[in-house]
C-alpha cells in the first residue's frame, strides 16, 4: 500500500460570500494554505490545517470576473495547488500526486474547466518537460535536441489548434474569457480580433483585456 496525495475542496457560494472548504492529506497541520488572485501574489485569505481541514471565506467574484482564484500552500514544492472559478456553487478538487491524478468538478464553470482538459497530462505539461529536458540534459546530444525542438514545434501547432478550438467553444462564458485571457500573446492579432469580437460585453470590457483592446 502506497501514500497518495489527495486534497478536496468544496466551495459554496452564496449571493455575497464563497466558503471554501478543503481537505489534504499533503500539508502538515499547523501550516497554512493561501488562496490569491490569477498571476498576483496578493492574499485574499488564509487558513490554518487542522486535522488535515482547513476553511476560506471570501467575497464571491462577479462573473465578469474572468480570471479564477489560486489556491496554494505556504510550504512544499508546488507551485499552486488548484484554480477554482469563485462564481461556483460548489467545487469539488482533487489532486493525487502519487498516481497523477488531477482533476476538478463543479458547477457551471469548473465543470467546463475540467470537461477542457486542463490536467497535469495536458500538452503544454508535455512541452514544459520537453523544454527542460533540451535545456538541461547535458547528456543529449545535438541531433537529440533537434529532434526534440521539431516534436516541440508539432505539439505547439496542435496546442493552439485546440486552445483556438476550447475558446469557441465556450466564447459565450467566462471560461472562453479566461482561455482568450491566457492565450491573447500567442494567437495571430487577426484570430485573437475575431475571437474578441465574439465576446459578450462584460468580458470584452473587462481590465484584464486592457492591453490588447482597439
Amino acid at each position: 500500500m502506497w501514500n497518495t496525495d489527495v486534497i478536496l475542496f468544496l466551495v459554496s457560494c452564496t449571493e455575497q460570500q464563497c466558503i471554501i472548504h478543503g481537505t489534504t492529506t499533503d500539508v502538515k497541520d499547523g501550516d497554512y494554505m493561501y488562496i490569491t488572485e490569477y498571476l498576483d501574489n496578493t492574499y485574499l485569505d488564509s487558513a490554518v490545517v487542522m486535522n488535515g481541514k482547513f476553511t476560506f471565506k471570501l467575497s464571491k467574484a462577479s462573473e465578469e470576473d474572468f480570471l479564477p482564484k489560486v489556491i496554494v500552500p505556504a510550504v512544499g514544492n508546488e507551485p499552486s495547488v488548484a484554480c477554482v472559478f469563485t462564481q461556483d456553487s460548489e467545487v469539488k478538487y482533487i489532486r493525487d500526486s502519487q498516481n497523477h491524478i488531477f482533476d476538478i468538478y463543479g458547477s457551471p464553470y469548473n465543470d467546463l474547466f475540467r470537461i477542457e482538459n486542463m490536467r497535469t497530462d495536458s500538452i503544454s505539461h508535455v512541452l514544459g518537460h520537453l523544454d527542460n529536458l533540451r535545456l538541461k540534459d547535458s547528456t543529449l546530444t545535438q541531433e537529440q535536441k533537434d529532434s526534440i525542438t521539431l516534436e516541440m514545434n508539432e505539439l505547439i501547432k496542435e496546442d493552439s489548434i485546440l486552445n483556438i478550438q476550447c475558446i469557441e467553444r465556450n466564447i459565450d462564458n467566462l471560461v472562453g474569457a479566461y482561455y482568450l485571457y491566457i492565450n491573447r500573446h500567442s494567437l495571430n492579432k487577426e484570430t485573437f480580433q475575431k475571437l474578441f469580437e465574439r465576446l459578450p460585453k462584460k468580458f470584452a470590457s473587462s481590465k484584464h483585456f486592457d492591453d490588447v483592446r482597439k
